[in-house]
């Protein structure tokens, strides 16, 4: 999973949107480098010309350019790769746009009529906080977290239960559990064997 660039636009209505601000990927290759940041800045352009306000975004081979538009014409747009979450690029669009308009007040672009780059203190730092998304998504965090703990669990619960032994006979030798407990376990995995059929 990987963003490319971060790029924020102007949108002229009936001509080219006006690029304001560029943010790339660190780690493109220098052979490359030029290559890939003209193809994400054509994209994002093309991308931007043909929306309207609000969030959208557009499928191109193994690439997504993910863009929101605000009423304003101002635009942002994010090209990541088909694995990259798309509510995560959705928030580093909402991020990337509140910094930028942290930093110049609309009367500083609004008239701007050809490309720029204007500086964004933070947006370098911004890109590297999504590069990985579960860093930057809370949610995501959480359940690769949960994932890692339950890996944990069942390796452990495989290493506590000796070779051969197995939970059912556990569970009959138990004293912990009551009759009726008991009773429950094995009716539910009589029930849950007939379903498999299905």
């Amino acid at each position: 999973m990987k963003i490319l660039s971060v790029i924020v636009l102007r949108q002229v209505p009936g001509n080219a949107p006006v690029v304001l601000s560029m943010q790339f990927e660190a780690g493109i290759a220098g052979f490359w480098k030029q290559n890939v940041q003209e193809i994400c800045v054509f994209a994002s352009r093309e991308v931007v010309r043909r929306s309207r306000e609000g969030l959208m975004s557009v499928k191109h081979k193994e690439y997504l350019c993910h863009c929101r538009v605000l009423e304003s014409h101002l635009a942002v747009v994010a090209v990541c790769d088909e694995q990259y979450p798309v509510y995560v690029a959705f928030n580093l669009l909402k991020e990337a746009l509140e910094l930028f308009i942290s930093k110049h007040k609309e009367e500083s672009w609004s008239s701007v009529s050809t490309d720029k780059n204007l500086s964004v203190p933070g947006m370098e730092q911004l890109l590297k906080k999504y590069q990985d998304p579960s860093e930057a998504d809370k949610i995501l965090k959480i359940k690769k977290e949960l994932d890692e703990t339950k890996e944990i669990v069942l390796k452990t619960m495989d290493q506590l239960l000796e070779r051969g032994v197995k939970l059912d006979n556990l569970i009959d030798l138990s004293t912990d559990l009551s009759f009726q407990s008991k009773a429950f376990a094995k009716k539910s995995e009589e029930l849950n064997s007939c379903c498999n059929f299905f």
